[in-house]
């Protein structure tokens, strides 16, 4: 089994990658430092022999990085049987009060790095029976956050993405999942006073990825939702 995640190397993409990894899938990750994509291949490549391990750096907001990375995909594999749509950017600011680039590269990195990937993946997807694309969304896919104008309606496009792909896809038999997670402890969480406790885990994110993807033939999970147990922060 083949297994493409973009931001592989950290947070809940790094997280979803072992989580495949422990299922014995291969790996074909992307991230936009090299020096992390060489880290956690060797991490993995450790706890995890006997799969393979492609890495290629591309920033997913560059239609030219993505396009080699697929690329790359394609000429060494024939079928892939997971796609995790993952990478993402986030910057603070208002409609009205951010930077006047923020929307421009937060529109390229969390919705037309998804969009162009799957689309140059296309013809491995369509033709890997049981294959299934995971778009990482959020909850601010659905609900609007104070001071992330940008990112918010980055992430609603990316949900509005996810549904028409799923309607296009149906009769071709890939599911498409979007899954929208709400506070999650990553690095960005680093320093604050927030209690790592009151926030999901990276793996937390991965354990329900697997487990959307080994639903039966008969059913998809189309969109998945998840906060902590005290709702958002």
């Amino acid at each position: 089994m083949n297994v493409v995640i973009t931001g592989g190397t950290k947070g809940m993409g790094l997280a979803i990658a072992e989580a495949f990894a422990k299922e014995g899938a291969n790996l074909a990750l992307t991230a936009r430092t090299p020096a992390d994509l060489v880290h956690a291949q060797q991490e993995l490549a450790k706890k995890y022999p006997s799969i393979q391990i492609l890495t290629q750096a591309a920033d997913m907001g560059k239609a030219a990085e993505v396009e080699a990375f697929a690329t790359k995909v394609k000429n060494t594999w024939d079928a892939v049987h997971v796609l995790v749509n993952n990478a993402g950017l986030f910057r603070t600011g208002g409609m009205m009060d951010e930077d006047e680039e923020s929307l421009e590269m937060m529109i390229n990195v969390n919705l037309y790095g998804p969009v162009r990937l799957t689309r140059h993946l296309s013809p491995l997807l369509l033709k890997t029976a049981g294959a299934h694309v995971f778009n990482i969304c959020s909850v601010a896919s659905q609900k609007y956050f104070p001071n992330s104008g940008s990112y918010s309606t980055s992430k609603y496009a990316l949900l509005g993405y996810t549904r028409a792909l799923q309607e296009e896809w149906r009769e071709h038999g890939v599911k498409v999942t979007a899954v929208l997670p709400g506070a999650t402890f990553t690095r960005s969480w680093e320093g604050s006073s927030i209690d790592p406790q009151r926030l999901m885990q990276p793996e937390d994110i991965a354990h329900a990825v697997v487990s959307a993807w080994k639903m039966p033939a008969t059913a998809l999970i189309e969109e998945l939702v998840m906060r902590p147990p005290l709702g958002d922060v």
